[in-house]
């Protein structure tokens, strides 16, 4: 038994062929599923946007009916059909028709972002069945590939099923400080860093465990992921300093790619609970 009391984890090395990761719902669903869409909450940096669009077009290529929001502030996403309303949940099913639908609360044309919903108005709307998947923002980073958060971050959904903590892998193995690292100081304070030092895994490991680190607010339920992007750019992590954050239960996966290359994930280590009871996926949508 680990520390978080999730049982001995079987550990699978997977090198995925394609850019849809087989049965990515069910791989992501929480093993005390709650009812209602799959809800997913990216936070960290260096890439939750791009791995937001990527998700989002891997479930409706599936089938998946998906809404695309945020719990802060986001560039719009001219690609996709936009709503904005003030409760999401209040939304008329007739208004959800595409596979793919953003929708948020309000837009600020001099900034050139979107205002999102509370963790609350979303845990809401997760209550109906409007759609398949909710995919939630619910993180900035001012565009750097590490961050911290702050006192008032993430603003994670209590209902999320999964959440990914996004970093960028060009800084693994490099000097880290103010240039590249979001609210350094609180970096520098949980993984125990000074500016110009080397980001090895020992470090990184240190930020992710810490409580006021990478999943600070994470629902206790949801599974934790951490995607690497642009993990080519790390030659120098090991496997073994990867399979620690497996072994004593901190993460349930890891991804590792280039989320807006293709394949976007090449790599996924996971973790098994021998006593897993996750729900089963949403089905598909006919």
């Amino acid at each position: 038994m680990n520390k978080n009391g999730r049982g001995a984890p079987v550990l699978l090395i997977a090198h995925m062929p394609n850019a849809m990761i087989p049965e990515l719902q069910e791989v992501l669903r929480d093993r005390h599923a709650k009812p209602g869409p799959l809800m997913i909450s990216l936070i960290g940096a260096g890439g939750k946007t791009s791995a937001l669009h990527w998700l989002a077009h891997a479930f409706a290529e599936r089938g998946l009916r998906v809404m695309v929001t945020t719990t802060t502030r986001m560039y719009l996403p001219d690609t996709l059909p936009t709503l904005f309303c003030r409760h999401p949940a209040a939304l008329p099913a007739a208004a959800l028709r595409s596979a793919i639908t953003a929708c948020f609360a309000a837009w600020d044309p001099a900034l050139g972002k979107v205002q999102g919903f509370t963790p609350a108005q979303i845990d809401t709307l997760s209550q109906r069945s409007l759609v398949d998947v909710i995919l939630v923002e619910a993180d900035g980073a001012h565009r750097l590939p590490l961050k911290a958060p702050a006192g008032h971050e993430p603003c994670i959904p209590e209902r999320s099923h999964c959440v990914i903590a996004v970093s960028g892998g060009q800084t693994l193995g490099h000097p880290v400080g103010e240039r590249c690292v979001h609210r350094w100081p609180l970096f520098a304070a949980h993984s125990g860093l000074t500016e110009g030092e080397c980001l090895d895994m020992t470090a990184m490991g240190r930020f992710i465990r810490h409580p006021q680190g990478m999943f600070k607010g994470t629902p206790a339920t949801a599974r934790r992921v951490w995607l690497i992007n642009r993990f080519y750019q790390s030659d120098n992590v090991t496997d073994a300093s990867l399979y620690a954050l497996l072994n004593d239960g901190t993460l349930d996966a890891i991804w590792l790619g280039a989320v807006r290359e293709q394949p976007p994930i090449t790599r996924i280590l996971q973790r098994h609970d021998n006593n897993d009871t996750r729900a089963g996926p949403p089905p598909r949508r006919e």
